[in-house]
């Protein structure tokens, strides 16, 4: 069965399996390079965007409720703070993707770079 003709930094090749036309999988074709970045993008926002909406919707209704005296106002303090960390874990988590999506960019780029000098394309 034919595998994935990417080949690591540390000489070992990807075990994919492809079919018989493809020479690379998905995660390693730089052909598909932009719709990879694309969709890691959307993945990403959107998870965020709908975790953020609804922290906010809480957040409100807790407003909501210390104004009309349904709530103390000290315990409101702390779930409000509690739901700040919640936020912050998540802008967090979504720069780690960011940063890691960047490191594989640049990896990517460095092998497409690599399989150009040999070829008398880039860098030679």
């Amino acid at each position: 069965m034919p595998r994935c003709s990417h080949t690591y930094a540390d000489s070992s090749q990807c075990k994919r399996i492809v079919s018989a036309e493809q020479g690379y999988c998905y995660s390693h074709d730089p052909a598909r390079a932009s719709e990879r970045q694309r969709n890691a993008a959307r993945g990403g926002k959107a998870k965020a965007t709908g975790e953020i909406g609804r922290v906010k919707s809480r957040l409100q209704a807790l407003a909501d409720m210390v104004a009309e005296g349904r709530m103390d106002r000290a315990d409101a303090a702390v779930i409000g703070q509690i739901w700040g960390t919640y936020i912050r874990a998540v802008g967090m988590e979504l720069r780690v993707k960011e940063f890691e999506e960047v490191a594989r960019e640049v990896e990517e780029l460095r092998e497409i770079v690599e399989m150009n000098k040999g070829r008398g394309g880039y860098g030679t």
